[in-house]
């Protein structure tokens, strides 16, 4: 269903905010879905094309794996600890979280934030909760 709206703020020549002519509101401007057979609008085709593709792992995800794999590498199951926000992990130990993986902890960042390194890359976990 397409409304009527009202260009209520523009930024650069393209239309940012909107007043619905139907329910009287405001919000951020939204190109109209393209219909069969007819193009979408430069807004929403550019949009879509600007989304990251999977590509080659840049250097610093190449190093991130290879660090990975020379520290986890075929470690025993028997040294990796199971995650749990619960339980509080210091800098190198090595833990087996249920969707990313093995991993060892990188450091401990803020309090009850730790890094860990999982072969997709380092993530921010919170441990030490009560």
């Amino acid at each position: 269903m397409t409304l009527n709206h009202r260009v209520v703020a523009m930024v650069g020549g393209a239309a940012k905010r909107v007043l619905c002519l139907t329910c009287n509101k405001q919000h951020n401007f939204r190109p109209p879905k393209g219909e069969l057979g007819t193009p979408l609008p430069k807004a929403a085709a550019g949009r879509a094309s600007s989304k990251k593709t999977a590509s080659a792992p840049t250097s610093r995800a190449g190093s991130s794996a290879r660090e990975w794999q020379t520290t986890v590498g075929e470690r025993s199951s028997s040294d990796f600890l199971p995650y749990s926000i619960h339980t509080t992990f210091e800098a190198g130990q090595f833990v087996s979280h249920p969707k990313f993986g093995s991993g060892y902890v990188k450091e401990t960042l803020a309090a009850q934030k730790l890094c860990i390194l999982f072969k997709d890359g380092p993530r921010t976990l919170i441990h030490g909760r009560s």
